[in-house]
C-alpha cells in the first residue's frame, strides 16, 4: 500500500469503528426501551437480556455498517480536506479519482460482510430473539397471577387463587384453593374448582393450567352440569398476547430465503398481491443493502472533498443520506405495491445514490480540487 492509501485507511477506519459501535449501541438501547414491557419485567433474567442484545446485534448491524461507513468517509476525508491536505496532494499531481481507491475497497469489503448478515446472521438472530421474547412473555403471564385477587391477564380465563406455595428450582409454584372461569363458546362459562393447581409451559404459543382434585360446573337450560376429576388441564392459547407484545413476531427479516419463497407461493395462491409485493422487495433488500456500502463510498468521497467541512457537516451529511435512503426505500415499497418490478423498487435507493455519486464525481474530475472560497 502506498503512503496515501495507508493515510486514507487510517483516517476512515478509526471513525468507522467508533461510529459503528456507537450506532449499534444506540439502536439496541432504543429497541430495548420499546420492548420495556417485556424485557424489563420481573420474569427477565440477566441471561435473557444478554441473549436479546446478542440476537438484536446482526439485525441492527445491517443498518449500522453503511451509516458508520458513510460517517467514517465524511470525517476522514473531511478532515484532510479541511486541513488543505487534499488540496496539497492535488497540487502535487494526485488525480481526484486517486482518493476513491481505499473508500471503494473498504465499501466492497463491508458489502460482503453486510450480505452475510442479511442472508444468514440477521434471520438467525431474529429467530433466536423471537424464542427469547416469547419465553419471557409467557413467564410474565405465569408470574402475573397473584393470590387473593381475580386475575384476568390470560385470554378467556378468570383465575382466583387463595394462596400459593413458592416454587422450587426447576418446578412450578403450587396453587391452593383454585377457581377458574372459562368463557368457552357461546354458552354459559365453565367454572372449575380445585384444591391444587399450577401453571406450566407446553411449548409453542400456549401454556397450560393443570388442576388436581376438583370439580367442573356449568349452568345450562336443563340445570347445572357437574363433573369431578382427579387431574385436569386447561390449555390457554397465548399467541395473541405474544404477537401483540413481541414486535418482531412478524418481521420478514427473521425468515430465511427458502421460507420467504414458500411464503410468496402461499400468498400467490391466496391472491394477496400487495403483501406479496412487499415480501418480494424485502427479498431484494438482502442484496440491495450490501450494495449501499459501495454506493455510499462513491458518493461520500466527492461530498467530503467538496464540502471541506468539519464534524458538524459530516454528521449532517450522514444523517441526511440515511434519511434519504430510508425514504427512497419506503417509496420503492409503495411503487412495488402498485405494480413496479420488485428488483427495480428494491435497488431504487442504490441507483439514486450511485447517480448522485456519478454527478458529483464528474464535477470533481472536471473542475478539480480548487482552493476553497
Amino acid at each position: 500500500m502506498s503512503l496515501l492509501d495507508r493515510l486514507l485507511l487510517r483516517e476512515i477506519s478509526m471513525p468507522l469503528g467508533v461510529g459503528m459501535l456507537a450506532i449499534l449501541q444506540l439502536l439496541v438501547i432504543l429497541q430495548l426501551l420499546q420492548l420495556n414491557e417485556v424485557v424489563f419485567s420481573s420474569a427477565v433474567t440477566l441471561e435473557d437480556l444478554l441473549r436479546v442484545t446478542a440476537a438484536l446485534a446482526p439485525h441492527f448491524l445491517v443498518v449500522a455498517v453503511p451509516v458508520a461507513f458513510m460517517l467514517g468517509v465524511q470525517l476522514g476525508l473531511g478532515r484532510l480536506a479541511a486541513d488543505q491536505e487534499v488540496l496539497a496532494l492535488s497540487a502535487a499531481g494526485t488525480h481526484p479519482l486517486r482518493f476513491y481507491r481505499v473508500p471503494l475497497a473498504i465499501g466492497l469489503a463491508l458489502a460482503v460482510v453486510v450480505a452475510a448478515l442479511t442472508q444468514w446472521a440477521e434471520p438467525w438472530g431474529l429467530q433466536q430473539l423471537n424464542r427469547v421474547l416469547n419465553d419471557v412473555i409467557k413467564r410474565n403471564l405465569q408470574s402475573g397471577l397473584e393470590p387473593g385477587i381475580f386475575n384476568d391477564g390470560l385470554p378467556r380465563f378468570m383465575i382466583y387463587v387463595s394462596s400459593e406455595d413458592p416454587a422450587e428450582p426447576g418446578t412450578y409454584a403450587t396453587w391452593r384453593g383454585v377457581l377458574i372461569e372459562d368463557d368457552v363458546g357461546d354458552g354459559a362459562p365453565v367454572l372449575a374448582l380445585a384444591e391444587l393447581g399450577h401453571i406450566e409451559d407446553t411449548g409453542g404459543p400456549a401454556i397450560a393450567l393443570r388442576l388436581f382434585q376438583g370439580e367442573l360446573h356449568r349452568m345450562e337450560a336443563k340445570g347445572e352440569t357437574l363433573a369431578r376429576f382427579k387431574e385436569g388441564r386447561f390449555v390457554v392459547g397465548v399467541q395473541e398476547s405474544v404477537m401483540h407484545k413481541n414486535k418482531f413476531a412478524r418481521n420478514e427479516a427473521a425468515m430465511t430465503e427458502p421460507m420467504m419463497r414458500a411464503r410468496l407461493a402461499e400468498l400467490a395462491r391466496r391472491g394477496e398481491v400487495r403483501e406479496s409485493a412487499r415480501l418480494r422487495v424485502d427479498l431484494v433488500r438482502r442484496w440491495a443493502v450490501p450494495l449501499a456500502c459501495f454506493a455510499f463510498a462513491f458518493l461520500g468521497v466527492p461530498l467530503a472533498v467538496l464540502s471541506r467541512g468539519g464534524r458538524a457537516s459530516a454528521y449532517i451529511i450522514t444523517v441526511g443520506m440515511f434519511i434519504g435512503f430510508y425514504a427512497l426505500s419506503r417509496f420503492g415499497v409503495a411503487l412495488a405495491e402498485n405494480g413496479l418490478n420488485a428488483w427495480i423498487a428494491g435497488f431504487l435507493p442504490d441507483a439514486v445514490v450511485l447517480a448522485l455519486g456519478g454527478a458529483y464525481t464528474w464535477h470533481l474530475v472536471r473542475n478539480g480540487i480548487g482552493k476553497p472560497r
